[in-house]
C-alpha cells in the first residue's frame, strides 16, 4: 500500500453493515482497512493497539457509550480521528460526541461518497456534519445556554420571592444554612430584636436566642436538626426560651424550628414574642364540664392532668382516680406518639389549640369492658409545656353499621387498587415494549437496510446501461424512504431528546415535525424551572404525544399552543388548538377512541389528573397535571 494511505478501523456490531463498510473501504486505493470491532471496548482496544488514522464508530454498540469511547481513543492515541455513525440525526447525541472530540457525525444511509469524503476529511483534521444537523446542534446549545441563564435568573427570582413571602409571616422568621449560620431573616426580626438584616446574616442563632428550653445552646438544637445526628427521629422542635434584643434586653419567645423541605439543607426557625401570654390549662376547665363528650387533658408523657365530668360517667372512674395516671387506663391501644408530638404543633400563640385530628380507638371502662370510641385530638401549648386535649365519644351504637360500611369501603378500595395495579403494569409493559421495538429496529432492520444501500451504491459503479441505472436509482430511493420511515418509528417509540436534553426539547422536536408535515402554526411555551425526573418525563411526553396526535388527525386546526408549567410540585401541561372541536361525551363513547381514556388513566395512576374541554366549532383544550415524582411509567426498565 502507498505510504500516504489512510489506515482505518471499523466498529459496528451489525455484521451486514460492517462487511459493507469493509468492502467499501477495501476498494479505495487511498484507504487501508486495519481492523474491525464489534463493541465499544473492542474499538478502543484496536485503536490503541493499531493507532489508525481514522476510526469509524457506531454510536450504539455493546459495552459502553460513544462519548466514553471517543475520549478513551483520543486519550490513548491523540493522532486518531473518530467518525461517529448514527441511525438518525440526533442533535443531542451529536453535541455529546463532538464535545468528546469526535471529528464527525454521520447518519447511516448517506451516499458512500459522503462516507469516504468524511474519512478523508477526518484524516486531515477537518469536521464532517450535515448543515441541517449542525443547525439543530446550535439550537441545542442555545437551549442549554438559555436554560442555564434561566436557572440563574430563577435562583435570584426565587430568593426575592422567598424574602417577600417571609416578610408576610406574622412571626420573626430566620433561615439557618447548612453551616449553622443565619442566611436570611424577615422584616419582623428587625422589629422584634432591633437588628438590621445584615447585622445578623452570617451570625449564629444564639445572637437572637442564646439558649433553648432544654438548657442547652440554641445553636446545638439547630445543629441536631441539620445533621439528624444521635439517632433522633423528630423532624421539628418547639420550646420556650429567652430572646435577646440588640439593646441587651431579654424577653420570652416561643421557638419553632424544623428542617427545610424538598432536599434543601438548612433549618427554618420561627420566633414569637409571648411576654404577655400566660394561658394555662385551667382556662379550659369550664369547657370540660359543659361538653357532652368525655374530655381529658394529657401531658407529653401520656399522663392525665385534667378530667371532665362526662369522662367520669363514660369510663366509671372518679376524676381523682384518673389524675396523674397513664392514659393507658382508659385507652389501652392508643398511639403513644400523639402525646409526644410537640413537634407537630405548628407555630401558634401559646395556649391556642391546633385544629383537631381524629382516630378510632378502643376505650376501657373501670369494670374492664372494652367499647369502640372516636377520639378527637388537639394540641395546645402552656407554660408547663405542650398538652393534648382528647375528646372521647362512645361509638357502641354505631359500631355495627359502621363495620358494614367499612367492609364495603374496603372492598371498593381493594377493587380500585387492583385496577390501578393493572393499569400500572399495562403502562409499564407498553413502555418496555416500545423500547424493545425501537432497539430491534435500530440494531436489526435499519442496519440491514443501510448495508443494502451501501451494496447498491457499490453496484452502481459496475453498471453502464442507462436503463439498469434508472431502475437502480428507483431502488435506491425506495431503500432511502424505508430507512427514513424506520428512523421516524424509532423516534416515535422513544425520542432521544427526551433522555439527553429533556422534556421541552422532546416536545419541541415533535412540534417541529408537526409543522413540517402540516400547516399548523405551533407555539411552545415553558414555565418550568426544573426538569422532571426521567420516568415523569416519559409519562408527560406520552400523554402529550397522544393529545398532539389527536390534533393532527382530527382537529383541522390552524394554530396549536403548548404550555408546560411548574404547579404545586408537579408539571401542568396545556394543549390548546383552534380546530373544529367535538363533543367529548359523544366521541369518547364511540369505539376507537381509547386514546382519550388512556391519557386520563396514565395521569391518574401517577397521582395526577387529566381533563378535556371542547365543543363543536370551539377548538379543544387538553389539560393534565402529574406530580414531579410520578415514577409510574416503568419506562426505564
Amino acid at each position: 500500500m502507498p505510504e500516504q494511505s489512510v489506515r482505518v478501523v471499523i466498529a459496528d456490531d451489525d455484521r451486514a453493515l460492517r462487511d459493507a463498510l469493509a468492502d467499501l473501504i477495501s476498494l479505495q486505493p487511498n484507504l487501508e482497512l486495519v481492523g474491525q470491532a464489534v463493541s465499544h471496548p473492542d474499538a478502543v482496544r484496536l485503536a490503541l493497539r493499531d493507532r489508525p488514522r481514522v476510526v469509524v464508530l457506531d454510536v450504539r454498540m455493546p459495552g459502553g457509550t460513544a462519548q466514553a469511547s471517543v475520549r478513551s481513543i483520543l486519550d490513548g492515541s491523540p493522532t486518531t480521528a473518530v467518525l461517529v455513525l448514527s441511525a438518525y440525526e440526533d442533535p443531542g447525541s451529536a453535541v455529546d460526541v463532538l464535545a468528546a472530540g469526535a471529528s464527525g457525525y454521520l447518519v447511516k444511509g448517506i451516499p458512500d461518497e459522503e462516507i469516504l469524503d468524511a474519512i478523508t476529511r477526518a484524516s486531515r483534521g477537518q469536521l464532517s456534519i450535515s448543515v441541517p444537523l449542525a443547525r439543530e446542534c446550535i439550537q441545542v446549545l442555545r437551549r442549554n445556554l438559555e436554560n442555564e441563564r434561566r436557572t440563574g435568573a430563577a435562583t435570584l427570582q426565587n430568593a426575592n420571592t422567598l424574602r417577600q413571602l417571609l416578610d408576610r409571616v406574622g412571626a420573626a422568621a430566620v433561615l439557618v444554612g447548612p453551616d449553622g449560620t443565619i442566611e436570611t431573616v424577615n422584616a419582623r426580626v428587625q422589629e422584634l430584636f432591633g437588628y438590621r438584616r445584615m447585622e445578623v446574616v452570617g451570625e449564629p442563632i444564639t445572637k437572637l436566642v442564646p439558649a433553648s428550653g432544654y438548657g442547652e445552646p440554641a445553636d446545638e438544637v439547630i445543629h441536631r436538626l441539620l445533621g439528624r445526628g444521635g439517632g433522633e427521629e423528630q423532624a421539628e422542635v418547639h420550646f420556650t426560651a429567652s430572646g435577646r434584643r440588640k439593646d441587651g434586653n431579654t424577653f420570652r419567645v416561643e421557638v419553632s424550628a424544623s428542617p427545610m423541605a424538598h432536599g434543601h439543607r438548612g433549618v427554618a426557625v420561627f420566633l414569637r414574642d409571648i411576654t404577655d401570654l400566660s394561658l394555662a390549662e385551667a382556662q379550659y376547665q369550664q369547657l370540660f364540664e359543659s361538653s357532652p363528650d368525655a374530655t381529658l387533658i394529657v401531658d407529653s408523657s401520656g399522663v392525665i392532668r385534667l378530667v371532665s365530668a362526662a369522662a367520669e360517667q363514660m369510663f366509671g372512674f372518679a376524676r381523682e382516680d384518673l389524675v396523674n395516671q397513664s392514659v393507658d387506663v382508659l385507652l389501652p391501644d392508643h398511639p403513644v406518639t400523639i402525646y409526644r408530638r410537640e413537634t407537630d404543633v405548628p407555630p401558634h400563640r401559646a395556649g391556642e389549640p391546633t385544629a383537631p385530628e381524629g382516630m378510632e380507638l378502643t376505650g376501657r371502662r373501670r369494670d374492664g369492658t372494652d367499647f369502640p370510641v372516636d377520639v378527637s385530638i388537639a394540641w395546645i401549648r402552656t407554660e408547663d409545656g405542650p398538652r393534648v386535649i382528647l375528646s372521647v365519644r362512645d361509638m357502641t351504637e354505631s359500631a355495627g353499621s359502621r363495620a358494614v360500611l367499612e367492609r364495603s369501603v374496603e372492598a371498593l378500595r381493594a377493587a380500585g387498587q387492583e385496577h390501578r395495579h393493572v393499569l400500572v403494569d399495562l403502562v409499564g409493559a407498553q413502555e418496555r415494549e416500545r423500547l424493545r421495538i425501537a432497539a430491534g429496529i435500530h440494531d436489526d432492520s435499519l442496519q440491514v437496510i443501510t448495508a443494502a444501500a451501501l451494496r447498491l451504491q457499490q453496484l452502481r459503479r459496475r453498471l453502464r446501461d442507462p436503463e439498469d441505472l434508472r431502475v437502480l436509482a428507483k431502488l435506491e430511493e425506495t431503500i432511502r424512504l424505508a430507512a427514513d420511515r424506520l428512523r421516524r418509528m424509532i423516534f416515535d417509540f422513544r425520542p432521544p431528546a427526551l433522555e439527553q436534553e429533556g422534556l421541552m426539547a422532546a416536545v419541541n422536536v415533535y412540534l417541529e415535525q408537526l409543522r413540517a408535515e402540516t400547516s399548523l402554526r405551533c407555539v411552545l411555551e415553558s414555565r418550568m424551572e426544573v426538569e422532571p425526573p426521567q420516568e415523569t418525563r416519559v409519562l408527560i411526553y406520552r400523554i402529550a404525544q397522544e393529545a398532539l396526535m389527536n390534533v393532527r388527525k382530527h382537529a383541522q386546526a390552524g394554530e396549536l399552543r403548548v404550555r408546560l408549567s411548574d404547579v404545586e410540585d408537579g408539571v401542568l401541561v396545556e394543549i390548546i388548538d383552534n380546530g373544529v372541536g367535538y363533543n367529548p361525551l359523544e366521541t369518547e363513547a364511540k369505539a376507537g377512541h381509547l386514546g382519550l381514556t388512556l391519557m386520563r388513566d396514565r395521569a391518574e395512576i401517577a397521582g395526577g389528573w387529566c381533563r378535556v374541554e371542547s365543543a363543536p366549532g370551539s377548538g379543544t383544550t387538553v389539560e393534565f397535571w402529574v406530580p414531579r415524582e410520578a415514577g409510574m411509567t416503568g419506562g426505564d426498565q
